[in-house]
């Protein structure tokens, strides 16, 4: 019998692991594409289509971009700037929310959770938000615009550090601390904060892709181009290119002094250098990300 069970689980492991394995290639499989098409040649890309290994290869998205690169390095350095403010605020307010929250003995805690429950249901709309964020805070082409609309904090966020909080920091340890004379801040900054770092740095990178994949707040409040983020100026690159390669009569005299604009590979380059950091600091936390997602999505 017990030859039996042992046998089936690891028939169990073994099917598992076939099925994570074909999952992991469906991911990696488009990210190869996507770097094969940004260097292969426009014409061959037009005419073959996209291909893993491409039969004429040409650097001319990339080299268009590094023409571009002062100004790429400066909507870079927006978007460093951006994702790390804005996820460092986002983790302060979405931890200090969800910890009363947490608490069975706080007087107001339905009234909150009704509040958040009730922002994921229903929002004011578009024409709403802009509308309040322009004309009430003014926050158009500042800082501010790429930073406070739609990211700040988030409802699912509280909800997975709430709950990280009910599951995971046991109640007598605080009932504990409290009798030790320890103060609530004390005790959130001694004890809930060192006891959260997986779901911390779960919510971090939730936050930080939010911010760094950000395009929509930029093309709703920015026209200064000077505070364009690196999505936000890719994707107007992108809109540029589609256009001249649209005029006949531009692209013609640009063909006239020697500039090949590429179209349809700097999509793929564009592509990559937006993703680029994402994938560079994702393995780094990928252990903590799973245990934070794990324990924070159980109903506490």
């Amino acid at each position: 019998m017990k030859n039996k069970k042992l046998n089936s689980e690891k028939v169990f492991q073994n099917i598992s692991l076939i099925i994570m394995l074909t999952i992991t290639v469906f991911c990696i499989v488009p990210f190869i594409l996507m770097i094969a098409a940004s260097i292969t040649d426009e014409n061959v890309l037009i005419k073959e289509g996209y291909k893993f290994w491409p039969s004429k290869i040409n650097m001319g998205s990339y080299y268009y971009l590094w023409a571009k690169r002062e100004t790429i390095f400066g909507a870079y350095g927006i978007s460093v700037l951006v994702t790390a403010a804005g996820t460092f605020v986002n983790v302060v307010l979405t931890s200090l929310f969800a910890y009363p929250l947490s608490r069975q003995d706080f007087k107001y805690r339905n009234f909150f959770a009704f509040f958040l429950f009730f922002t994921i249901l229903f929002n004011g709309g578009m024409t709403a938000s802009y509308i309040v964020w322009t004309q009430l805070f003014h926050v158009k082409n500042t800082i501010w615009s790429l930073l406070v609309p739609n990211y700040l904090m988030g409802a699912f966020n509280v909800l997975m550090v709430r709950n990280y909080y009910t599951a995971s920091i046991p109640v007598s340890l605080l009932e504990a601390a409290r009798v030790d004379g320890a103060k609530e801040l004390t005790i959130y900054s001694r004890i809930i904060l060192p006891l959260s770092k997986p779901v911390i740095i779960t919510i971090s990178l939730f936050s930080g892709m939010a911010y760094w994949n950000d395009w929509t707040n930029g093309l709703y409040y920015i026209t200064d181009t000077n505070l364009y983020s690196i999505n936000v100026y890719l994707n107007r690159l992108m809109n540029n290119i589609a256009f001249l390669k649209s005029s006949s009569s531009i692209t013609e005299g640009a063909n006239l002094v020697g500039l090949d604009l590429p179209s349809v590979g700097i999509r793929m380059a564009i592509s990559v250098i937006a993703i680029l950091p994402i994938i560079i600091i994702f393995p780094m936390i990928q252990a903590q990300l799973i245990k934070g997602v794990v324990i924070g999505g159980v109903k506490g």
